[in-house]
């Protein structure tokens, strides 16, 4: 009876959420009509060469090409942008490849993972990027302000160029002053290594002691389940971090939705709250997944390890087994290159175990048909 309570209350829930999500669907394509086409999104969104845009232009899709004019503001979110038309405001572009070959009158202010600028910006140009290449045809009016991985400047800078960068070649001119700092990585040296092993060890057994002496049923159960179910902890830690991924994105779209929704019927004041619950979920979700992922998964898996070795019939042997079993993934986890994938296994095992052990069916035929650890 429990059990399909549980379940009808599942359905209630999904079908709340759909609701919302087809709501703000329809919410968003009238408010497009309304704003006449102001507010777009979809898969790919193209604005042609023989196409105007009278104002600003908010885009948001898998792919945005810009080949028109856009009078007034861009402000693009998407996974490709390109701009090869006109736009006679500022840009501001978050997308995973932004190209600026077209004409921007004002400012643009781009966050991508692979920029490029072969056109001519008006104004200032602010950009952070994971590296970034303004071609011999790229223009920037004034100043240039710049954070990237790999910074390529073969163009002409009206103004100053001030950045950040671990690599910097500079073919172009630069009519004012440049104050360029180039962080050189370099390899950790073995005795690097040893002492952010030492206080990755002592972190960890910091918090696991500390969940060991508070709660320790939180420390034990997954520990146990791990041991149990080593290959079923490791399909649902698959599991649970696609379900992460999706609740956040979804979170996501659901506020923007919503957003639209209660704007559109002049609800201005619950878009602010709207947007502030969302950021609240998704920081507290990412928090408490960051508390399983970092310092939970170890202590679960290296109990597990430890108590190979030896029971956990007492107090003393659980924390021996604490301690050694972290050592063995501390250890682990710091081997290069193989020990960040050592480190994920170590996650998806961790947080896996956690959801089998502590979900609330489990909780409850565990305490009534598994004897209690003796202290």
């Amino acid at each position: 009876m429990a059990h399909a309570d549980r379940r009808r209350g599942r359905l209630r829930w999904l079908g709340l959420v759909t609701l919302f999500v087809v709501t703000g669907a329809s919410v968003a394509v009238a408010q497009e009509t309304q704003l006449g086409g102001k507010i777009q999104a979809g898969g790919q969104i193209t604005i042609s060469a023989d196409e105007t845009v009278d104002g600003d232009l908010y885009a948001s899709g898998g792919r945005v090409l810009i080949e028109g004019t856009v009078d007034g503001d861009l402000i693009v979110g998407a996974g490709q942008v390109t701009i090869s038309g006109q736009v006679g405001g500022d840009v501001m572009a978050s997308a995973g490849t932004v190209d600026i070959s077209g004409e921007v009158a004002g400012d643009a202010r781009v966050a991508a993972g692979q920029a490029s600028v072969s056109g001519s910006i008006g104004e200032d140009l602010f950009i952070a990027s994971g590296t970034t290449s303004i071609s011999d045809s790229g223009e920037v009016g004034e100043d240039l302000l710049f954070g990237s991985g790999r910074m390529t400047m073969n163009g002409t800078v009206g103004g100053d160029v001030l950045g950040a960068t671990g690599a910097y070649d500079r073919q172009g001119t630069v009519t004012g002053t440049e104050n360029v700092t180039i962080r050189e990585a370099e390899a950790p040296t073995a005795a690097d290594r040893i002492l952010d092993a030492i206080q990755r060890f002592i972190s960890l057994l910091l918090v696991a002691a500390l969940f060991l002496w508070i709660a320790p049923r939180y420390v034990e159960e997954p520990t146990l389940m791990l041991k149990q179910r080593p290959l079923a902890s490791l399909g649902i830690g698959i599991a649970a971090v696609i379900a992460f991924v999706a609740l956040v994105l979804l979170v996501i779209l659901v506020a923007i939705l919503l957003a639209f929704g209660v704007g559109l019927v002049g609800l201005d004041d619950l878009v602010g709250a709207i947007i502030f619950t969302a950021m609240v979920t998704v920081a507290v979700l990412s928090f408490l997944f960051f508390l399983a992922g970092v310092f939970g998964a170890p202590a679960w898996v290296g109990m597990a390890l430890g108590s190979t070795a030896m029971s956990l019939d007492s107090t003393a042997r659980r924390w021996w087994a604490l301690i050694i079993g972290l050592i063995v993934v501390v250890a682990l986890t710091s081997i290069p290159v193989v020990g960040g994938w050592i480190g994920f296994l170590v996650v998806l095992f961790g947080v896996g175990a956690a959801i089998l052990a502590l979900r609330p069916s489990r909780r409850t035929t565990t305490i009534v048909e598994s004897p209690a650890i003796p202290s």
